[in-house]
């Protein structure tokens, strides 16, 4: 994807079509500028299995605020929309229906009342409410809920794991299973819900905090394919970083050789 590309996927057709058909009816029946309030909440807190949360802590708010201060709708993101078609073959949106949109398609006439980030947040309690024409609203709904639900899980999570590391710092490791770009999200929301730490290198610049990691198992393996052992590897990134020394101990077996292994090392740090 291109940087042309890019900003058409992550501008304003940033939506559901469903968004936007809805828009064009509103504008039919001539309601599409009409106030409109929609409000933004949870039906049921994160599921982990054996119990749910009782809680969660909002995130994502000043990522949606940025994104809506700077999308509107551009001459490509009409070009596009003007080759849909439906089941007929007749397209989905008429010619002054998108002259309409290129001219008014913004967020600036919508105002947002929410919930500040890092607070506690409960099922069924609106946590943003968006006031403005009809059919911006609308068109921002998926946006709205794609950029607030995600972060505010994450941060959830990480309250939970800083709670239960009672004063231990928390790192962030998420990126490799994170949603592409979305990870950055995730990143920043970790460090909101009470991450200490995040190992994504570009998102810590941007957010202004210490990148913090420890190795991988490519590491370990890399002495072992050489006939070596778990320790050597270990003494090898200790002797590199004696002052920022984390070990990763389930390369092999984390009871029986990567935490003696681990401690072994740690104590020769120490002489």
């Amino acid at each position: 994807m291109n940087a042309d590309q890019r900003a058409i996927a992550e501008g304003f057709l940033f939506t559901d079509l469903y968004q936007l058909t809805m828009a064009q009816v509103y504008y039919r029946l001539g309601v599409h500028e009409q106030a409109a309030e929609f409000d933004h909440y949870f039906r049921s807190y994160p599921d982990y299995g054996k119990h749910q949360a009782g809680y969660a802590v909002n995130a994502g708010l000043e990522w949606l605020l940025d994104w809506m201060q700077e999308t509107h709708v551009r001459d490509a993101d009409v070009d596009y929309l003007r080759t849909l078609t439906g089941a007929a073959g007749k397209r989905l949106f008429a010619d002054d229906f998108l002259r309409w949109l290129r001219t008014n398609g913004d967020f600036s006439g919508l105002s947002v009342t929410a919930i500040p980030e890092g607070r506690i947040v409960h099922r069924n309690v609106p946590i943003t409410m968006i006031v403005g024409p009809l059919a911006m609203a609308q068109v921002l709904e998926t946006s709205l809920l794609n950029r607030l639900n995600y972060p505010t899980l994450i941060a959830t999570k990480a309250s939970r794991v800083h709670e239960a590391g009672r004063g231990r710092p928390v790192l962030e490791f998420g990126m490799r299973r994170g949603p592409e770009r979305g990870t950055d999200a995730g990143t920043r929301a970790a460090l909101i819900g009470g991450a200490d730490f995040s190992s994504n290198v570009g998102a810590s610049a941007v957010l202004g905090v210490p990148a913090k990691g420890t190795h991988a198992h490519s590491l370990i393996q890399l002495f072992l394919a050489k006939g070596g052992g778990e320790i050597d590897a270990f003494r090898a990134y200790a002797e590199v970083f004696p002052d920022d020394c984390l070990l990763l101990v389930d390369t092999i077996d984390t009871i029986e050789s990567g935490i003696p292994n681990a401690i072994a090392v740690f104590e020769e740090l120490r002489r």
